[in-house]
């Protein structure tokens, strides 16, 4: 039998495929983006872009830089990576992975393991259509006997851009996996249309704004590079989740659009300085957003609704090779307060620091150590139903900073900071080796709610649990079970109104007419709650490319990490209204009694061939 399953095993790894392997110019977390942070760091090119994937020009025009200023063997990589973007417009790609997680409760000694079986085949290609166009394209499906979130470490994107209408073919649900883009234009001035993933600044696949992890959105692309200043201005439309942050993977809505720009200046030759902005809005389109003007201007137009943050982005070059980078989003915040010293007060912000360096003629391509740094509820925002006052379990976000349920930013929820390193080695051609560590702190920011905020949302969502509907007095956003004079009547679908997890989705609002909860709105609450969640992570990720044969490209990939949890659970509702019986304490302690430690281990194993 077991035999029987190796085979079964090694086969579906030699037919299936995934969409690990996708172009560089639809794909931002395509290796090349590592090699290009790294030759921009030697001194080989010119600014990168502001905004990833890169259309073809840009591409070619950084390859050729490093061919012609690189040394010998950058010069070898850009050389491979030149050959794939001008040859063949095709390439069918077959992928299949197999994934591991022995999860283990320390404090009752219980283990559990889960199983993965992913890929699909996938065509992808670059197409060159005379001096200005060009076209990029990855093609495929992807199919998985159980979900990414299953088998990936906390707070860590799927790779992949499907949503949950799969086709069923035995223990496999199999869904489509696309990624294209258009540009027209030069490597100085271009425009870019398709749907993928995009990203931001120089923290490749963190970045407070906009990470290449985030969720795929059809988007609008124009990039303008000036030499010692450039612009850059994106446009997408992106998926509504649920308020509350439930079913994620099924429930999503469109009408939700996000919107972003930014400038960028060279100071001196070794200081850089960009300022930008992005704006998420929803129920309507407003072309003003397109518009290269301040969209604090532009929300002032109507009733400054609209969800607006501002950043800077500070980047330091003291020698080559090395770079310091230092990102500051400002989500929202009290002036008032905090030009008076006060700062136990409203600081929606996201703060990331870090270094990059990446030594000529070594085998390390790539070494970045980073802090980060988000305040409770950072990327938060409450979507109102028509009345402009109630949201119960089935009203959609249009205002939250995501797409589809993730985090257009940082994956980190808010009320949490993280250290992060890692290191990328080429030892010997052909094999490259990446190793990371991270340690992350995250508390639930609705454990500092006062006792009787914290009954007002705890039996709120109990109400909706029990009976289906619940009366609140818009005045105070106060609840009742039954009819009561002030009260009005809300019907729900069961389930929780209010998110108490501690994420993106947990807000500062009671329902009603603008009523803040004084404890979320009107305080910091920085990491100063009695349970705070410590995360320990490390991992090894190794590939290596086999010359190329007959039957195809082959590449073999490993990757393990280890991950210890303290307080586990942390992330979990406290307020659920399935919990407690009408008691908020109760519901509460029960939260707290489910806390326990965890030791997680990851392994993994692909096989890719590309023919």
């Amino acid at each position: 039998m077991k035999k029987n399953h190796l085979f079964i095993i090694i086969l579906f790894l030699l037919l299936c495929g995934a969409s690990l392997y996708a172009q560089i110019s639809t794909d931002p977390q395509n290796d090349f983006y590592t090699y290009a942070e790294s030759w921009e760091l030697k001194g080989y090119v010119d600014h990168l872009p502001q905004l990833r994937p890169y259309p073809l020009a840009v591409i070619k025009s950084i390859l050729s830089q490093v061919i012609e200023h690189g040394r010998d063997r950058d010069v070898e990589i850009a050389q491979e990576y030149y050959e794939q973007v001008t040859g063949k417009p095709f390439t069918l790609v077959l992928e299949g992975n197999y994934t591991k997680k022995r999860e283990s409760n320390r404090d009752t000694n219980e283990r559990s393991y889960t199983n993965q079986y992913s890929g699909g085949p996938f065509a992808v290609g670059d197409i060159q259509l005379g001096d200005l166009v060009s076209v990029g394209y990855s093609l495929g499906l992807y199919s998985t006997n159980v979900s990414d979130s299953e088998v990936l470490p906390i707070y860590t994107n799927s790779l992949y851009d499907t949503v949950s209408d799969p086709m069923s073919i035995g223990p496999f649900d199999v869904n489509i996996d696309m990624n294209t883009n258009v540009a027209v234009g030069t490597d100085k001035v271009y425009v870019q249309a398709g749907i993928n993933r995009s990203g931001y600044g120089p923290f490749l696949g963190t970045d407070l704004a906009l990470s290449d992890t985030s969720f795929h959105s059809p988007n609008l692309t124009l990039a303008y590079d000036g030499g010692r200043w450039s612009y850059t201005q994106l446009i997408s439309s992106i998926g509504a989740s649920l308020n509350n942050g439930s079913d994620l993977d099924s429930e999503s809505e469109v009408d939700k659009y996000f919107a972003f720009h930014s400038i960028r200046f060279d100071v001196t030759k070794t200081l850089t300085v960009s300022y930008y902005e992005s704006t998420i809005f929803g129920n309507r389109f407003d072309i003003a957003y397109m518009v290269p003007a301040p969209y604090m201007a532009v929300q002032g137009m109507g009733d400054s609704t609209d969800n607006s943050q501002m950043g800077l982005l500070i980047e330091y070059s003291p020698i080559t090779c090395l770079k310091w980078s230092t990102n500051f989003l400002a989500d929202d915040l009290d002036l008032d307060k905090m030009v008076k010293l006060h700062f136990d007060t409203k600081i929606r912000v996201g703060i990331q620091s870090g270094i990059q360096y990446s030594p000529a003629d070594s085998a390390c391509d790539l070494l970045g150590l980073d802090y980060t740094i988000i305040t409770p509820y950072t990327y938060a925002h409450w979507s109102y139903d028509d009345d402009g006052k109630t949201f119960t379990d089935t009203t959609y976000n249009f205002l939250n900073y995501t797409n589809h349920g993730v985090s257009i930013g940082a994956s980190l929820p808010p009320n949490s900071d993280r250290i992060n390193f890692k290191a990328r080695f080429s030892p010997v051609k052909r094999l490259t080796a990446t190793i990371s560590t991270s340690f992350i702190r995250h508390a639930n920011a609705y454990e500092s709610l006062s006792d009787s905020e914290a009954e007002k949302v705890y039996l709120t969502n109990y109400y909706s649990h029990k009976n289906g509907y619940v009366y609140i007095d818009y005045d105070d956003g106060s609840v009742s079970e039954s009819a009561a004079s002030g009260y009005t009547y809300i019907e729900t679908d069961g389930g929780d109104i209010y998110s108490t997890d501690g994420s993106v989705f947990s807000q500062q609002k009671f329902i009603g007419d603008d009523n803040h909860v004084s404890t979320a709105w009107d305080y910091l609450n920085l990491l100063n709650q009695d349970h705070v969640m410590l995360i320990y992570q490390m991992g090894l990720d190794l590939a290596y490319q086999m010359p190329r044969m007959k039957l195809g490209q082959w590449t073999l990939k490993f990757g393990y990490v280890w991950e210890y949890i303290h307080n586990d659970g942390v992330q979990d509702a406290m307020y659920s209204g399935s919990t407690g019986d009408g008691d908020y304490t109760k519901a509460y302690e029960k939260w707290v009694d489910n806390l326990h430690e965890t030791v997680n281990n990851y392994i993994s194993f692909s096989v890719r061939i590309a023919y």
